[in-house]
C-alpha cells in the first residue's frame, strides 16, 4: 500500500486553511535531503509557517513539499521530504496530527529509494550499422 502521510498531510493542511487558521509544520531537520535554514533549527527540529500568505511557489508531490519563503528578509527555497514531517497543526488552536512512524519513511529506506531514483541508468550500446567498404 502507498504510505499514509501525504494523504494525512493534505487533509489536515486543507482542513486548517478552511478553518482560517495558520498551518504550522514540525520538521526533523536532520532527515536526509531536508533543505531548511539551519540557523533556525533547534535541537534538530524546525517549525515552519506554511500558510499561503507566508510562502510562495508551493509544490506538493507524493514524496515531498517545496516552497519559497523569506527568513530575515532573505528568500529561501525549502525542500521537505514527507519522512521529515513530524506534525502539522493549527497555530491558533494546536489542533492537528502527529504523524505515525512508517517504515517507508525510515531514513535508510528513503536513502535507498532516492539513490535508485538518482542513479544514472546504464546506457545501452547500439550495434554498429557501419559496413566495411572495399
Amino acid at each position: 500500500m502507498k504510505p499514509l502521510r501525504p494523504y494525512l498531510y493534505n487533509a489536515y493542511y486543507n482542513w486548517i486553511i478552511d478553518n482560517d487558521n495558520t498551518p504550522y509544520l514540525l520538521v526533523n531537520a536532520e532527515y536526509p535531503d531536508v533543505d531548511v535554514p539551519v540557523e533556525f533549527v533547534k535541537e534538530g527540529k524546525i517549525i515552519l509557517n506554511i500558510s499561503s500568505r507566508s510562502i510562495g511557489q508551493y509544490v506538493a508531490t507524493d514524496e515531498y513539499i517545496g516552497f519559497s519563503a523569506r527568513f530575515q528578509g532573505m528568500l529561501r527555497n525549502i525542500h521537505i521530504p514527507f519522512g521529515a514531517m513530524e506534525a502539522i497543526y493549527a497555530q491558533e488552536t494546536g489542533d492537528g496530527i502527529l504523524f505515525q512512524e512508517e517504515e517507508y519513511y525510515s531514513a535508510e529506506s528513503y536513502q535507498v529509494r532516492t539513490h535508485i531514483e538518482k542513479s544514472p541508468k546504464p546506457k545501452v550500446k547500439k550495434a554498429s550499422s557501419l559496413k566495411l567498404v572495399k
